[in-house]
């Protein structure tokens, strides 16, 4: 396990208790952290270096800081290691082609945690919408609203909210479209937090993302809801749509309705998280692969990458370019 952020710890917790796996050792750029986890976890802590090289350990679970996730991952495959990496999987589509050389050269098992693949009800939408209940699909209309924060964090170790955030909101569509994502307009504000803007961040934006079938997603990507972590989609087909997450309650949302709602992502997604790993330690076991592999990783992240930068230059830009930001 390395790296010992928020979900570094949700994985390694999961992991602990999934059949056919062993959690060995932890490790984090913090020594006191990895310690205090490998206490509570009854693994070993080590550096980086000492968990890829350790001749026990047969796979990686990567859920560092997103900027730090090509690197880590390329050492990762390097040492022969199977490898689960935290999306996204690179912030640049240089460091992403650099995991896609290093996985090919390996030979091993290489995952993406975009966990909606394996939650229920995103699988039961995507199961509709193959089945034809709704005819074509023709667009995904998608809200990703985080809890507001008293102080939004530097946006560069992240990658820009647009990349690290919303890359679960563009491999969905491209997985219920089944298409190419071929331009992307992002329209920012920074109404909220003005000191991200000349940053290149934001606090909300509204994202078209272009696919090249015609197929369209509209997405509102939010750091500031007052009510909780809210996800919600709707995949409109030529036949009918369908709806993927709970409605706000009544007509008005605000923070008197947060004990409704989850108040993060591991709330929201506990069962998701459980599963993707499930699927991964299966795949290394010898099952067909289930989740998403750097194929969708590489369209996720070139999208957030013109979507970030089309959104300080304030036009539309080509999906495939590895726009300079921030």
């Amino acid at each position: 396990m390395a790296g010992l952020g928020g979900m570094g710890i949700v994985h390694a917790r999961n992991a602990r208790r999934l059949p056919g796996a062993e959690l060995v050792a932890v490790a984090s750029t913090r020594r006191e952290q990895a310690v205090s986890v490998a206490q509570e976890l009854g693994a070993r802590a080590c550096s980086y270096e000492e968990l890829f090289a350790a001749p026990d350990v047969d796979a990686v679970v990567v859920a560092a800081r997103s900027i730090d996730h090509a690197a880590r991952a390329c050492e990762v495959l390097r040492a022969g290691k199977h490898l689960f990496l935290e999306k996204p999987g690179a912030t640049t589509l240089e460091g992403q082609s650099a995991v896609r050389a290093a996985a090919a050269a390996a030979g091993t098992v290489v995952q993406v945690g975009y966990h909606r693949r394996f939650d229920s009800r995103w699988q039961e939408a995507k199961a509709r919408i193959e089945a034809g209940d709704i005819g074509r699909p023709l667009m995904v209309v998608g809200v990703a609203r985080d809890v507001r924060t008293p102080e939004p964090e530097d946006p560069v170790p992240a990658g820009g909210f647009l990349l690290d955030m919303a890359s679960h909101d563009y491999d969905a569509a491209c997985w219920f479209l089944g298409q190419e994502p071929v331009e992307v307009h992002a329209a920012r504000q920074s109404s909220v937090y003005p000191e991200l803007e000349a940053m290149g961040d934001l606090d909300n934006a509204a994202v078209t993302v272009r696919f090249d079938g015609g197929g369209i997603a509209a997405l509102h990507i939010s750091r500031t809801c007052p009510w909780g972590h809210d996800v919600r989609t709707e995949v409109v087909g030529d036949e009918g749509s369908i709806f993927v997450g709970e409605p706000a309650p009544g007509r008005v949302a605000t923070r008197a309705d947060a004990a409704g709602f989850p108040q993060d992502y591991r709330e929201l997604f506990t069962d998701a998280y459980v599963g993707e790993l499930e699927a991964f330690v299966a795949t290394v076991a010898g099952r067909a692969p289930s989740g998403a592999g750097l194929d969708d990783d590489r369209r996720a992240v070139a999208v957030g990458v013109a979507a970030r930068a089309s959104a300080v230059a304030g036009q539309p830009l080509a999906v495939g370019t590895d726009w300079p930001w921030p």
